[in-house]
């Protein structure tokens, strides 16, 4: 599990849409004024986790071969951020106001494949290979990767331009640490 554990908490805290959106609504807005896109993220992660969940059910069941390919696919996603750890521009997103309430936040959300691979990685590279046909055990701990997202999602929003600023000064270490746990969790994926 400290493979799955680790997998979660380095794509939850990693810069993605969802983080930069919840750290740039709150250095616009404050904390509270962005409470409704925090909320929109929140809600659509657990419709997320429940497709996903549903999805890699039905798959598991039709073929449990399909597993092996998303796999593979989660193996070179993974490698594919990791990668792109190390190229990534240092300039913030752009401002697009309108966009970044409760609506915005799920629909930002439903197009972000880096949380649907989250999901489906996390049940068919972790969960299901741990917990067989525990199905409820299996949910639960997709409950907990979409709570822990979340409060990832809080960290940023909380710590605005002093994280962004951190990410500035250690980028190069930070992404180091960041690329050494992705690399972990392609290992793990696979055992």
């Amino acid at each position: 599990m400290l493979g799955f554990f680790s997998y979660s908490l380095t794509m939850a805290i990693t810069p993605g849409p969802n983080n930069i959106m919840a750290m740039q609504e709150s250095r616009q807005r404050g904390f509270r004024g962005a409470l409704p896109f925090l909320g929109g993220l929140l809600v659509s992660f657990f419709i997320l986790d429940s497709f996903c969940f549903a999805f890699t059910h039905l798959l598991s069941a039709l073929s449990p071969k399909a597993l092996i390919g998303l796999r593979v696919i989660g193996s070179l996603y993974l490698a594919y951020l990791m990668v792109g750890l190390f190229r990534s521009a240092k300039t913030p997103p752009k401002d697009q106001p309108g966009q970044r309430r409760f609506w915005a936040a799920m629909l930002l959300n439903f197009m972000n494949v880096k949380v649907m691979l989250y999901f489906l990685i996390g049940y068919v590279s972790f969960l299901m290979p741990a917990f067989g046909t525990q199905m409820g055990i299996i949910f639960g701990f997709g409950i907990l990767m979409a709570l822990m997202t979340f409060a990832a999602n809080l960290v940023w929003a909380a710590a605005g331009s002093v994280f962004q600023g951190v990410f500035n000064r250690y980028a190069i270490v930070v992404n180091v640490v960041l690329a050494v746990l992705f690399l972990y969790a392609i290992y793990r994926m696979w055992q």
